[in-house]
């Protein structure tokens, strides 16, 4: 017999874009709740309420929102007909439907009116809403031609665009140029500089290919349709210039279109879809979580971005969304978060809020549960023949370092040899620089690993786990 050492080296994340066979040990085919950031592997870390009091009406949370303020960040929710403010230490009412909306789609955009900051608010259904901190009321007006029901927002060179009406599904608006007694309140002509007016143009000409989303980079506005991508390029409406973005991708989701530096990344049916400032395309790991979206549904999905990471919501099996995605930038890591619902997802100053099925508002990130639920954490091993598939694999030993917050955490395993399988319990020490072996038994051809936590317990495994067996041929 010979001797043999299967080494995971380090942990980076779920890699589902080829035979489990052919994939690095530090991918896993299914993993979830796990954190790899410096290449161990731990229990991720849950959610903590940020808001105590839950978010009002017996409705579903439609989106949740930071306004900045001078005074501070206020977070703005909709839920069933109407929209709150938390101000004061309370949630309150700030702007109620009088008839139903029925598709409940929020979209948002910061920008000043006479001089104080406004969170401007569409839906698509309903003229556009202002809040300024203390009252929401309706924006615009027929006579400045901006009483559309404009359902998609952005700002970009120091106008209001918008696009989504029902009547005109592919034109874009914009507002005039602020100053000199204009408003991007108002988006009619100016004949004495038609610089500075507001207008529209269309975009496309067929009624199938809508708009569907619209986002502003520093040079240049992108104008999601529903099969295809434009872009507005210029300052002024004198030398505007709307073209077609070369790419083809998936139909984008305008709540999860999101923004780093001069990309877009946003989520497709697909998979992960960048634009880099000229064309559109598919990330070249996108597969890596083939699995996970062939099951799943990112119709109402949700993005952000915190600390070089996205998150972006998806619905597994139905109904609101309860996973997220989690694409480590820098790292090119790929990680899946369950046991919570997310209505919505926003970010600010390195930190991921989440609206959860128990209407609050929670800092991702932080404490030993999801607000009260138990997180169940596990990682995947590929199942491998190490390209030997002749070869009887007998299992001697697993080496391993980690530590565990509680002196009770066990880090579970369950190693699959063969048509054979054995669970192991391991009781990890908080002194990582310890080397733990566990014995193994059971022999064959082909091997994997589960690893997973007891009962929400958290622990971490240094990267460097090594497994140790003999090999044998048969000699009939």
């Amino acid at each position: 017999m010979a001797r043999a050492i299967y080494r995971i080296n380090e942990f980076i994340g779920i890699d589902q874009s080829r035979d489990e066979n052919a994939l690095k040990s530090a991918m896993s085919p299914d993993a979830c709740n796990m954190d790899t950031a410096d290449g161990n592997l731990s229990v991720c870390r849950g959610c903590v309420r940020h808001i105590e009091a839950p978010i009002p009406s017996t409705g579903d949370i439609h989106a949740i929102r930071i306004f900045s303020t001078p005074d501070g960040e206020m977070f703005i929710a909709a839920a069933g007909e109407s929209i709150y403010a938390y101000k004061n230490g309370a949630w309150q009412e700030i702007y109620a439907f009088t008839t139903p909306i029925e598709k409940h789609r929020f979209d948002f955009a910061q920008a000043q009116i006479n001089s104080k900051d406004n969170l401007i608010i569409a839906t698509g259904e309903r003229q556009l809403i202002k809040f300024d901190g203390d009252e929401a009321k309706p924006f615009g007006s027929a006579e400045g031609v901006s009483d559309k029901k404009a359902g998609y927002l952005a700002m970009y060179r120091s106008r209001l665009f918008a696009a989504g009406d029902p009547e005109n599904p592919n034109r874009l608006y914009w507002s005039q140029l602020p100053g000199g007694g204009r408003s991007i309140e108002n988006w009619g002509s100016v004949e004495a500089s038609p610089n500075v007016e507001g207008g529209h143009t269309e975009v496309g000409s067929m009624k199938s290919d809508p708009i569907v989303g619209l986002s502003a980079l520093s040079n240049q506005l992108i104008i999601f349709k529903r099969d295809s991508i434009y872009r507005l390029l210029g300052d002024k409406p004198g030398n505007f210039i709307v073209e077609e973005v070369e790419g083809r991708t998936e139909t984008a989701v305008y709540s999860a279109i999101v923004k780093r530096a001069g990309s877009l990344f946003f989520l497709t049916q697909g998979g992960l879809c960048i634009f880099n400032g000229v064309n559109a395309q598919l990330m070249g790991d996108a597969r890596r979580i083939q699995n996970a979206l062939m099951s799943a549904s990112t119709a109402a999905s949700r993005g952000a971005i915190c600390r070089d990471k996205l998150y972006f919501t998806i619905s597994e099996g139905g109904g609101h969304a309860n996973a997220v995605i989690e694409y480590d930038i820098m790292r090119a890591a790929y990680m899946i978060r369950r046991g919570f619902r997310a209505y919505d997802i926003c970010s600010s100053g390195g930190t991921l809020y989440i609206a959860n099925e128990n209407r609050r508002i929670c800092r991702m990130d932080e404490g030993e549960t999801y607000d009260g639920a138990e997180i169940n954490a596990y990682w995947n091993t590929p199942v491998c023949d190490l390209y030997d598939k002749g070869s009887i694999k007998s299992m001697k030993r697993l080496y391993l370092r980690g530590s565990s917050d509680a002196r009770d955490s066990a880090a579970l395993i369950d190693m699959h040899i063969g048509q054979n399988a054995a669970a192991y319990r391991t009781l990890l020490p908080k002194d990582e620089r310890t080397v733990l072996e566990v014995p193994l038994k059971n022999e064959g051809r082909t091997f994997s690993m589960r690893i997973y936590n007891e009962a929400g317990g958290r622990f971490a495994l240094k990267s460097g786990m090594e497994l140790e067996f003999e090999t044998r041929r048969r000699t009939e």
